[in-house]
């Protein structure tokens, strides 16, 4: 059991990180820090809460249970990614592609680490991997949604002389992809190149203190970062492509 004081101790640190991001937004009326306090709050209200759903799960011993809270990552990860969307569609209809595109690569990375050995069906294994992969794929559509309106902004003038000359939407497409792929797989490819040097990642951690052979860990470690770059490159390609391919370019109104 925790102690009341130890949890007013973690709180107050952890919330001190928070509260300096609050005043500097503050500071210079970057504009963030509302959805930055609410979010906060609620990420902890959900972690505990998801704590005690994992405790619940892990008692079920049954693997139907945990496919079912599987979907239930991929219907909130999509939530989530749909409020980043403002392009000038209909959101239902934005939100069918991206619990598409997410649940489906999702899935196959999953279906390929359960065959690589790197997955088991025990809720032990498959809920914390699946969060990590469906996280990733909701991380790469928040960014690409965003670059996607702003390339598409920059480049109107380009984009409507193309279509103007009669050029095909996904000929479009492909012009903008080009540079929106780089910007959003940044985060992962530095990750690539920093992991063992700059940081230590926590699966890897996790493995060699359960006991794990080191070769063992590292290559655990290493499939999961890989399907981090996975998820990073084809969820928003996949998502973009279906988006352009049912609606066309849609150039967002400027704000």
């Amino acid at each position: 059991m925790v102690e009341p004081i130890e949890v007013l101790r973690i709180l107050l640190v952890s919330y001190s990180f928070v509260l300096a991001v609050v005043l500097l937004d503050r500071k210079f009326s970057i504009g963030i820090w509302k959805e930055l306090l609410i979010s906060s709050v609620l990420s902890l209200i959900q972690l505990i809460l998801i704590g005690f759903v994992i405790l619940f799960f892990l008692k079920l011993k049954h693997p139907i249970y945990n496919f079912i809270f599987v979907l239930f990552f991929y219907f909130n990860a999509s939530l989530i990614a749909l409020k980043r969307f403002n392009l000038p569609l209909p959101k239902y209809r934005a939100f069918l592609v991206i619990f598409f595109s997410i649940s489906t690569l999702s899935s196959l990375t999953l279906f390929l680490l359960y065959f690589g050995g790197v997955l088991h069906l025990k809720a032990t294994s498959l809920i914390p991997l699946a969060g990590i992969v469906t996280a990733a794929g909701m991380r790469s559509l928040s960014l690409s949604f965003k670059y996607y309106s702003t390339r598409l902004q920059d480049l109107e003038d380009i984009i409507l002389g193309m279509a103007a000359l009669g050029a095909p939407n996904f000929e479009i497409f492909k012009f903008i992809f080009r540079q929106l792929i780089d910007d959003v797989t940044t985060p992962v490819r530095d990750m690539f190149r920093s992991v063992g040097i700059v940081h230590i990642p926590g699966v890897m951690v996790g493995l060699l203190l359960a006991g794990a052979f080191p070769l063992k860990a590292a290559l655990v470690q290493f499939a999961v970062l890989s399907t981090m770059v996975f998820q990073f490159t084809f969820t928003p390609t996949l998502a973009l492509f279906l988006l352009v391919l049912s609606f066309g370019v849609k150039i967002p109104n400027r704000s």
